[in-house]
C-alpha cells in the first residue's frame, strides 16, 4: 500500500468495498470478521464503508488483517488486488484534491509508477461504477434488506469533477521547463474515460500541438505519451489520430517491442511495477504473452474503441512470440471467428483489414481453425 509525502490525503471507497467482497467471500458477517480480527464490528463497519479508511491504518495492521483473510479463505484474486485497491483510493483522494490547482506535482501519485489495467480499473470502479474484471463472476451476495451499493460509488459533482481535475494536472504537468511526461500522459488518458464526451477538445489540442513537434523516427519518451492521447480520443468517439498514430509511430523494432511490453505490462504478464516509461523499448522479457493473447482476442470487436489497436498488437504479437497460437488453441480459435464480421464489416481500417488478413492467413496455414461460429 503506497504512500508519499507528510499529508497526503486518504479515501477509503475503493479499499473498503473490496473488503467487503472478499469478507462475503469467506463468508463472513461483519461481526464475525471482527472477531476473526480482533477488531470491533463499527471498525470493520467503518473500513468498509471508507468512512475509517484501510489505506490509513499502520502497515503492520494492514499486513496482519491481509494475512488473516488469507487464512480464512478469502478470494485470492480480490485479495492480491488490495494493494492496487489501496493505491487507487490514494490516486482518487489526490486528483479528487480541492487544491490541485497549486499542490506539488511531484507529490501526485498518479504520477509515481505507470498504470495497469487492474490499477486503473479498480480507479473507473468508483468514478464510472463499472465492475472491474477481478468482480466478474463473483456469485451473488446474499439479498439485504434496503437499497445496496453495488460499487465503491462517487457523488456525480465527484465523478465531474474527478475529470475537471485531470484537465488540470494535465496542463500543469506539460507546463515549465521540465515536464512531467508520466503524469501528463496518465491525467490523459484517464481523461479519455469521460463519459460526457467533454475532454475531446483538449485532447485534441493536445494531440495537434504533438504532431507539430514530433516525427517518430524512433521510440522516445514522447511515443507512450503520444499513444495514450489518441486512445483517449479514441474513447471519446474519434478512431482517426489512433490510426494515424499505428501507421507512422511504428518506424523501427524499438517501437514495435515498446507496444508489446507496455501491453504485457499493462495486463499484469510483468511481475513488477516500472516507475517510469523506460523500459518499453528494451528486449522482450519476463513475460510470456498467452495473457496479453487472450486479453486482446476479447477485445477484437467492431465496437471496441481501440480495435484497430488490438489487430495490430495481436499482429506484432504472433510475430515476435512464433508458437504462442499453438499453446493457446481456445484462444487461436477465438480469433478465427472474431476476425470474420471484422473482415466482413467496415468498422476497421485499411491496415488493420490487412493485418487481420495476414493473421488468419498464417493461422490457417499452420493448420489452425475456429469453431465455424464466426459466420
Amino acid at each position: 500500500m503506497q504512500g508519499r509525502g507528510r499529508s497526503a490525503p486518504h479515501r477509503g471507497e475503493i479499499t473498503g468495498y473490496l473488503l467487503k467482497l472478499i469478507r462475503e467471500s469467506i463468508p463472513l458477517t461483519q461481526e464475525q470478521l471482527a472477531v476473526e480480527l480482533e477488531v470491533d464490528r463499527v471498525t470493520v463497519q467503518s473500513w468498509e464503508s471508507g468512512r475509517r479508511p484501510l489505506t490509513a491504518v499502520p502497515l503492520g495492521q494492514a499486513i496482519t488483517v491481509r494475512g488473516r483473510l488469507g487464512r480464512l479463505g478469502a478470494n485470492t484474486l480480490l485479495l492480491a488486488a488490495l494493494d492496487d485497491a489501496a493505491e487507487a483510493d490514494l490516486i482518487l483522494a489526490a486528483v479528487l484534491n480541492e487544491h490541485v490547482d497549486r499542490c506539488d506535482i511531484a507529490e501526485t501519485p498518479l504520477g509515481w509508477s505507470v498504470l495497469t489495467h487492474r490499477l486503473t480499473d479498480l480507479i473507473l470502479w468508483a468514478v464510472l461504477r463499472q465492475p472491474p474484471t477481478i468482480t466478474r463472476g463473483l456469485p451473488l451476495a446474499h439479498p439485504r434488506r434496503g437499497p445496496v451499493a453495488s460499487g465503491p460509488t462517487l457523488p456525480v459533482d465527484q465523478q465531474r469533477a474527478f475529470f475537471a481535475h485531470l484537465h488540470l494536472l494535465a496542463e500543469r504537468a506539460a507546463a515549465g521547463r521540465h515536464p512531467n511526461v508520466l503524469l501528463h500522459r496518465q491525467a490523459c488518458f484517464l481523461a479519455g474515460m469521460d463519459p460526457t464526451k467533454a475532454a475531446a477538445g483538449w485532447l485534441t489540442q493536445t494531440t495537434t500541438r504533438a504532431h507539430r513537434k514530433t516525427t517518430f523516427r524512433t521510440w522516445s519518451p514522447l511515443w507512450p505519451e503520444a499513444r495514450s492521447v489518441v486512445t483517449s480520443l479514441a474513447n471519446q468517439g474519434d478512431p482517426e489520430p489512433l490510426r494515424d498514430f499505428i501507421a507512422r509511430a511504428h518506424p523501427d523494432d524499438a517501437c514495435e517491442r515498446a507496444a508489446l511490453n507496455y501491453s504485457a505490462y499493462w495486463v499484469g504478464e510483468v511481475p513488477y511495477r516500472h516507475r517510469d516509461d523506460s523500459f518499453m523499448p528494451q528486449p522482450l522479457a519476463d513475460w510470456h504473452g498467452s495473457t496479453l493473447l487472450r486479453h486482446l482476442v476479447h477485445r477484437l470487436e467492431p465496437a471496441h474503441p481501440f480495435v484497430d489497436l488490438n489487430i495490430h498488437n495481436i499482429w506484432a504479437l504472433l510475430m515476435a512470440r512464433r508458437g504462442i497460437a499453438l499453446h493457446n488453441p481456445a484462444a487461436t480459435r477465438a480469433l478465427l471467428d472474431r476476425s470474420v464480421p471484422l473482415l466482413d464489416g467496415d468498422r476497421i481500417s485499411a491496415q488493420s483489414r490487412q493485418e487481420l488478413t495476414s493473421i488468419v492467413y498464417r493461422l490457417r496455414a499452420d493448420g489452425l481453425t475456429g469453431t465455424g461460429t464466426g459466420r
